[in-house]
């Protein structure tokens, strides 16, 4: 299965498999359970194509934020959302790794879609975790999709982070883990925050 493309974060041009087309999406959201009327963040949203089948999902009652540090990809995931009349999807020009651009307790379900590998991503961990702690609100849930180990394509295998790892940082960010899906080339680990 040929995986979509990610941007240049230079040139904004498409390059770089993308997590989507790695597992039916249809799997990843049944196992974040989203809803119509629901608060959907993707971050580190790319070219967008979990955003927008979330925008699909949410419906006119919803809503959906997509940030990514790429203004190219931004601007393109813009002009798709119009073009699908999806007008509840916000694309964003935004750092992941620094404060996001969203109130406390507004999100009901984020999405971290293969991005927690990216070295800077990687070394900002702990603030980017506390930051979706902060915008998710109580009882909402956090997913991370990440490549497997024996994944045929993907980041280089020095890159990848088990998913015994994310569990372990994120629990030191205040977060339970709910469980971990195996889809084979990816994994999706879902955590929802402690009440604490």
């Amino acid at each position: 299965m040929q995986a979509g493309h990610h941007c240049d974060p230079i040139t904004g041009k498409r390059r770089h498999p993308s997590s989507y087309g790695m597992q039916d999406p249809r799997t990843v959201f049944a196992a974040l359970d989203l809803k119509p009327g629901d608060v959907f963040l993707d971050a580190g949203c790319g070219l967008g194509e979990y955003a927008l089948e979330a925008a699909r999902r949410v419906g006119p009652t919803g809503m959906v934020h997509a940030f990514d540090v790429t203004p190219g990809c931004i601007a393109d995931l813009s002009s798709q959302a119009a073009a699908l009349g999806l007008a509840r999807l916000r694309a964003c020009v935004a750092d992941i790794t620094r404060p996001l651009p969203l109130p406390d307790a507004s999100v009901t379900v984020g999405l971290l879609g293969t991005v927690l590998h990216i070295p800077p991503v990687t070394r900002s961990m702990e603030a980017v975790f506390t930051e979706m702690r902060r915008v998710l609100r109580p009882g909402g849930r956090l997913g991370v999709i990440e490549c497997s180990q024996h994944a045929p394509c993907g980041p280089p295998r020095s890159m990848r982070l088990p998913a015994a790892r994310i569990v372990d940082a994120l629990a030191a960010c205040g977060f339970l883990p709910l469980a971990v899906n195996d889809f084979g080339n990816t994994y999706l680990a879902l955590f929802q925050p402690s009440l604490s």
